[in-house]
């Protein structure tokens, strides 16, 4: 890597579980149902749209780690075009009330972009602070997950000290995570 360069690592939109290092050493696990959930809406193609929704998990009360289990898709009434998309139709809080049901909570927001490996836009990221001021997650955090046509990028925001960092996939010895 030349100096000055920073290296970006997505994590691949596949049919399975990842791990990943949150700020305060603990784990999250996010689930392959929202990776398959996603990988239906990806911005392929040139008419693509953007795309996303809620994020609902759930955090171990023993461990304190946690779960992301599964997205919100898109639905009709939402606004979309190549390059905008706003959560508006109702039936997203009708998931999240499913959701509870399973005891399974608010945990964030996924959306694509029609990028290989997304970037986070300035309105991300003012939408993003948003969110730290208004939100309330079931645990620590808010995720903020961006998916690309080729992967995926996770950042989380901290409620307390209202920072936003990108948490990365745990260390691996061939297919098994170390911790």
């Amino acid at each position: 890597m030349q100096k000055g360069t920073v290296s970006i690592v997505a994590i691949e939109i596949g049919n399975k579980c990842i791990k990943m290092r949150l700020p305060n050493e603990k784990v999250v696990d996010i689930l392959s149902s929202v990776f398959e959930e996603m990988k239906k809406w990806l911005q392929r193609e040139l008419s693509a749209p953007e795309s996303g929704g809620y994020i609902v998990g759930y955090q171990h009360i023993r461990t304190g780690n946690i779960s992301l289990e599964s997205i919100s898709p898109p639905y009709p009434l939402d606004i979309r075009s190549r390059i905008r998309f706003n959560i508006v139709d109702s039936t997203h809080k009708l998931f999240l009330m499913r959701a509870m049901g399973r005891k399974s909570f608010y945990m964030g927001i996924w959306h694509t972009h029609p990028q290989s490996i997304p970037e986070p836009s300035g309105i991300d990221w003012d939408d993003w602070y948003g969110t730290l001021e208004v939100d309330k997650t079931a645990c620590e955090y808010a995720f903020f997950l961006i998916a690309g046509t080729e992967g995926a990028r996770v950042w989380v925001g901290d409620f307390k000290t209202k920072q936003i960092v990108e948490i990365f996939e745990c260390e691996k010895e061939g297919d098994l995570y170390k911790d």
